[in-house]
């Protein structure tokens, strides 16, 4: 006898039987749209998808937010190391636990509030900037931004510290922007 779902054994036998599938012509899965992700990004409203930068309210809380958890890790392993390397030889352990422990809060806070705070001061200028510039927000408002954020900072320092510092926050300001644009350029997101 033929085998009714081997193509080699009859032709005529073949074309008697045919596989059944319930869901033909009744169901329409759409199983290709799982795989292929629109690459633009999605939002939930309409005016989201007009606005090109975040508001001077986000970034206030962005940057601070950013410079502050920053800061505090950044702090918070420099006093780590700082407390291993002070402890002396005979010490329990947990003394030196607890000096390891409070060396890092210590530089951690320290940190976290130093970088906080230019967080806070570059936002307050960026957004300055660009209403002063009618709404332009190209690389030149960050490099102005970061050049006004190091001159405010060290400013009670005195004239050559402020504009070393200013020097210092614009150089960074721009080499930030131009590490946006290379990712942007590399790296598919």
């Amino acid at each position: 006898m033929a085998d009714p779902m081997n193509p080699s054994t009859g032709g005529q036998q073949q074309q008697k039987y045919r596989q059944y599938n319930p869901y033909h012509g009744q169901i329409n899965l759409p199983y290709r749209q799982i795989y292929e992700l629109p690459t633009s990004p999605e939002f939930l409203y309409e005016e989201e998808a007009t606005k090109k930068r975040l508001t001077w309210g986000e970034n206030l809380t962005f940057f601070t937010g950013c410079g502050y958890v920053t800061g505090s890790v950044l702090g918070a392993a420099k006093g780590a190391i700082e407390g291993i390397r002070a402890a002396e030889r005979g010490e329990s352990l947990k003394i030196r636990t607890n000096r390891i422990l409070n060396s890092g809060g210590l530089v951690g806070r320290r940190g976290g509030n130093c970088l906080g705070s230019l967080g806070l001061i570059f936002a307050a200028m960026e957004s300055g900037v660009t209403y002063l510039r009618d709404g332009d927000d190209g690389s030149m408002t960050t490099g102005i931004a970061g050049l006004a954020t190091g001159v405010l900072y060290r400013a009670a320092s005195g004239p050559r510290s402020a504009v070393v510092a200013g020097v210092l926050g614009g150089v960074t300001a721009f080499a930030a922007v131009a590490g946006r644009r290379m990712v942007k350029r590399f790296v598919p997101i």
